[in-house]
């Protein structure tokens, strides 16, 4: 008699939990529902943003010349009027060892967002980045890198 007792609360305990776990989803879906009859509305002034002909930089991997992978833009400086003036490139190292930030002039990267990948190309190659200072904002003064200014920059390969 005890063990049919004991089957009993088990099959009731069974029942109760898995109404339970069915009834969890419905309730999220009531909230959710809920949460967007209340919404506010879109504002006015939205303009549609071409994602084919745009992208975002902070992450992108960046390519030299020979078509490696030199580093990540980890960062963007922008001037007082908010226009970007170099990008900070953390390149090398193995999970943020040896890693080293360098600033680049914005106007030295190339930025191909129509190819599927959507690559960043940098025309400098490792011992040109290497030569240059650590990007080190706070200090001293900072500097980034610029043109060479022996010939202007060709378009480097774009990786395949």
């Amino acid at each position: 008699m005890t063990g049919l007792l004991t089957r009993k609360y088990v099959a009731v305990a069974a029942v109760a939990i898995a109404a339970a776990t069915m009834a969890a989803p419905a309730s999220a879906v009531a909230a959710e529902s809920a949460s967007e009859a209340h919404a506010p509305p879109k504002p006015k002034n939205l303009v549609p943003l071409n994602t084919k002909d745009t992208m975002g930089a902070l992450g992108k991997k960046v390519f030299g010349p020979k078509g490696e992978v030199l580093g990540l833009i980890v960062d963007v400086i922008i001037d007082a009027a908010g226009h970007p003036q170099a990008a900070v490139i953390d390149f090398g190292g193995f999970l943020g060892v040896g890693s080293r930030k360098v600033a680049v002039d914005w106007n030295l990267l190339h930025f191909a967002p129509s190819i599927s990948d959507r690559p960043v190309l940098l025309n400098l190659d490792r011992d040109q980045i290497q030569a240059a200072p650590a990007y080190k904002p706070d200090s001293g003064p900072v500097e980034m890198v610029g043109a060479p200014a022996s010939k202007p920059p060709a378009a480097p390969d774009v990786p395949k």
